[in-house]
C-alpha cells in the first residue's frame, strides 16, 4: 500500500512523496497503521468501498469514484492491522477555517480495539496541518456511534437533531487547537527557611534535570536571602523565576494596593531577570458583595494596563495579566482589556477562596464554570480565524494533583502550587492523580489518617508509576520532610510531563487521547 505519513507530514513531505516516497504512521506496538491513501493504490479503494457497503444502512450509498477523488485530494485515511484493512475515514478541508468527517467506519472484526478512536486521531492530525479551526460530522440519530463522539472530543452543535435527507441527523463539532503544553511552577513563596537545604540535597542525590523548570516567587515579600537562592537556581539550573506582584497580600490587608502600585513598578524596574512579571491585581473574595467584586475587577485590569505602559520596555513582553471576576461579564472586561493593550500572557486567579483568611484557592464548580467560559472567550476568535495567536493562561493557586488531569480542557499552559512545599510539612506526599497520604503515622488536621505501612506506599507506587530517589527509602521519607519536598516537586513534575506525553498535540488531542 502506497501512502502518506498523517502526524508529522509537511509540505516538502508531500513533494517527496509525490515522487515514490511513502511512511505510515503506527500507534506504539499493537501493529495498527494509519496512513493517507494515495489514488493510486487500487487495492486498499477496493477495499474501502466493500467495507462502505458493508456499512451502507449506516453511511449511504456512495461510489468507488467518490473515494478516488477523496484520495486525490488526500483526504481519505486507512487504519491497517497487519497490512489488513481495519477502517478508514473520508474528510474534507474547507475554506473557512473548518473540515468535514463524511464517513467514518471500522471492520467488523476489527472492533473494540481503538481504531475509530486512532482514525479521529489521524483527522485532527491532518486537517490542523491543513489549517483547519473546527472539525464538523453529521451522524443519524438512532445510530450508537453517537455515544462514540462525545468520548473522542465532539461536542453537540444543538441539543436538538435536524432534518436529514431521510432521517434526523446529529451534529457534532470539535475545535482544533494549535500544541498547548502544560508547564508545572512551582511556588516558593512559602519556601523561604527550605531553599538552602532543598538546593544542597538536590546538587547531592538530585539527577542531571532540575525538579521544577519554573517557579514563582513575590519578590516583595520574600526576604534578601531567599530571593538570593532564587537567583541561583535561575542562574545555575536554568529554571525560569516568575515574580508574583503580591495580590495575595492586598487580599489579606498588609498592604493597600495604592501602596502596592508604586513599589512594584520600582521593583520591576530594577530587576530585569525575571521571565515573566505578574501585573498587581486586586483580588476579589467570596466574602466580597457584588459591588466590591465589580470595583476589584474593574481596578485588577484597568489599572493593570496603566502599570503594564509604565514598564521598562523590555519587560513589557514578559508581563502577564491577572484575570479575577466572578461572572462571565468580569472575565471579559479583564479579556478584553488585556488583549487590546497588547498583553497575551493571561493568569486566571478567580477560585473560590475558603479559609480563616480566604488564603486557600478553591476548585468549586462555580470555579470550573468560570474556567468553561474563559475556555470559550479564548478559543472562539481563534476558531472564528479572527487572530492567529492563542495567549498563554496560567492557573494561580492549584493544590491538589488530583486536579491536575482537567486543566487540558480549560486551555491551561501553566499552574503554580506551594501544595508540594506545603503537605510534606505534615507528613504527607503526592503520589500522580492521587490525592495526598500521610507517611509520618502522626494525625493533624492536614494530614491523612494515621498514615501509609511502607507495603501500602510502595503499592501504591507501584499503581501510580512513580518513582524518583527521595522515596526509595521509606524510612527517609517518613522522617524527611525535605525529602518529602522533592518527592512531592518531582510527582507534579512527572504528571504535567504525562498529560504533555499523552497530548501532544494540545487541546484538542486532550480530549481525543482520553
Amino acid at each position: 500500500m502506497t501512502t502518506r505519513r498523517t502526524t508529522t507530514a509537511t509540505a516538502e513531505d508531500a513533494s517527496q512523496e509525490g515522487r515514490g516516497g511513502a511512511r505510515t504512521s503506527r500507534a506504539g506496538g499493537s501493529g495498527l497503521a494509519v496512513a493517507v491513501v494515495k489514488p493510486a493504490d487500487l487495492a486498499i479503494i477496493d477495499a474501502i468501498k466493500a467495507l462502505a457497503d458493508q456499512h451502507r444502512d449506516e453511511l449511504g450509498f456512495h461510489t468507488r469514484q467518490a473515494f478516488i477523488d477523496s484520495a486525490r485530494r488526500g483526504e481519505l485515511i486507512v487504519a491497517t492491522l497487519r497490512d489488513a484493512l481495519a477502517g478508514f475515514v473520508r474528510f474534507h478541508k474547507r475554506r473557512d477555517h473548518a473540515a468535514t468527517i463524511y464517513e467514518i467506519a471500522t471492520s467488523p472484526v476489527r472492533r473494540r480495539r481503538g481504531v475509530a478512536r486512532r482514525l479521529v486521531e489521524a483527522v485532527v492530525e491532518e486537517v490542523r496541518r491543513l489549517g483547519a479551526r473546527t472539525l464538523r460530522l453529521s451522524c443519524p440519530a438512532e445510530l450508537s456511534a453517537n455515544e462514540f463522539y462525545p468520548a473522542v472530543g465532539f461536542s453537540r452543535v444543538s441539543p436538538r437533531s435536524r432534518p436529514g435527507k431521510q432521517r434526523p441527523l446529529i451534529e457534532w463539532q470539535m475545535p482544533i487547537l494549535p500544541p498547548r503544553p502544560m508547564t508545572f511552577v512551582a511556588s516558593l513563596s512559602n519556601a523561604a527557611n527550605d531553599l538552602r537545604h532543598l538546593i544542597r540535597l538536590w546538587e547531592d542525590e538530585g539527577s542531571d534535570d532540575r525538579p521544577f523548570e519554573r517557579c514563582i516567587i513575590t519578590p516583595l515579600f520574600t526576604d534578601g536571602r531567599s530571593l538570593q537562592h532564587v537567583r541561583y537556581i535561575h542562574d545555575r539550573w536554568g529554571v525560569r523565576v516568575v515574580f508574583d506582584s503580591g495580590g495575595f497580600f492586598v487580599q489579606q490587608g498588609k498592604v493597600t494596593y495604592d501602596e502596592l502600585f508604586p513599589r512594584l513598578l520600582d521593583y520591576y524596574a530594577h530587576n530585569d531577570w525575571a521571565d515573566s512579571y505578574v501585573l498587581p491585581d486586586f483580588v476579589p473574595t467570596s466574602r466580597n458583595s457584588a459591588s466590591e467584586v465589580d470595583e476589584r475587577v474593574h481596578v485588577t485590569a484597568a489599572e493593570g494596563v496603566k502599570f503594564h505602559n509604565r514598564m521598562p520596555s523590555d519587560l513589557r513582553p514578559r508581563a502577564l495579566g491577572v484575570l479575577q471576576g466572578h461572572s462571565a461579564a468580569h472575565l471579559k472586561f479583564c479579556l478584553e482589556t488585556y488583549l487590546g493593550s497588547g498583553i497575551p500572557h493571561l493568569g486566571f486567579g478567580s477560585f473560590d477562596t475558603g479559609g480563616i483568611n480566604a488564603e486557600i484557592n478553591l476548585f468549586t464548580a462555580q470555579s470550573s464554570q468560570r474556567l468553561e467560559v474563559l475556555r470559550e472567550l479564548l478559543e472562539g476568535p481563534y476558531l472564528r480565524g479572527e487572530g492567529d495567536i492563542l495567549p498563554s493562561l496560567h492557573l494561580f493557586g492549584v493544590s491538589s494533583p488530583a486536579l491536575l488531569a482537567s486543566f487540558p480542557r480549560f486551555l491551561a499552559t501553566s499552574f503554580d502550587s506551594s501544595g508540594w512545599l506545603r503537605t510534606a510539612g505534615y507528613g504527607n506526599v503526592y503520589l500522580p492523580f492521587l490525592s495526598r497520604r500521610n507517611v509520618t503515622h502522626g494525625a493533624s488536621a492536614l494530614s491523612c489518617g494515621t498514615g501509609l505501612s511502607a507495603a501500602a506506599f510502595y503499592t501504591a507506587c507501584a499503581t501510580s508509576g512513580h518513582e524518583c530517589p527521595f522515596c526509595r527509602d521509606f524510612d527517609r521519607i517518613r522522617k524527611d520532610r525535605y525529602a518529602r519536598m522533592l518527592h512531592n516537586a518531582l510527582v507534579f513534575r512527572e504528571m504535567t510531563a504525562r498529560l504533555n506525553d499523552a497530548c501532544p498535540d494540545g487541546a484538542a488531542a486532550a480530549s481525543v487521547g482520553g
